[in-house]
This record gives structure tokens, sequence and C-alpha cells, in this order.
């Protein structure tokens, strides 16, 4: 069987009602509350970094079920690594001993 024969291959009823789903108390939890002050802090150094570095524009991806730009913690790990980018390239091409 080849690859486009397998992949338009139609399931069988049985197939189906094997789908593995989410707990009903696992959707109904609600998120936890995040500290408002803390996030502006964190958007704060994210907003601070980017300027420092000459960063015009950047792309994150969220996490599943929550956005990325609604968590501290996420949002300094970007600052972060911003920071970590713009330090090594300011230091320069890295020598490879090997060579």
């Amino acid at each position: 069987m080849g690859l486009r024969n397998f992949m338009s291959r139609r399931r069988t009823p049985a197939a189906t009602t094997h789908t593995v789903t989410a707990p009903p108390s696992a959707a109904a939890e609600p998120k936890p509350l995040v500290n408002p002050a803390d996030l502006e802090a964190a958007w704060a150094e994210l907003r601070q970094t980017a300027g420092e570095a000459n960063v015009t524009s950047f792309r994150a991806c969220s996490r599943p079920g929550r956005y990325w730009g609604d968590d501290p913690d996420a949002v300094r790990a970007i600052a972060a690594t911003i920071r970590r980018i713009t330090n090594s390239t300011a230091q320069g091409p890295k020598s490879n001993p090997s060579q």
C-alpha cells in the first residue's frame, strides 16, 4: 500500500470509538489567576530588553490552552532569550578548537 493510499484511507467505525479525550474535570478547572502587577513588570522588562537590542518584532508560539503573553514567566523567558542572543552576537563568532 502506497503512502497516498494510506493517507486517504477512511477509518472504520471501530477505529473511531477508541479516541482519547480529556476527562471532564480537567476541562472544568479554572485557570490560575495571574498577578497583574507581575505581568506588567514582565512586559516592561521585555519592552526594555527589546529596545536595548533594537528588536522591532518577533514571533512566539503559545502553549496549548494558554496565551504566552498572559504568562509572566513566558514573557520573561523571551526577554532572557533576546538578551542571550544579543550577548552572544556582541562577543563575535566563537572559534572552533577542533579546526
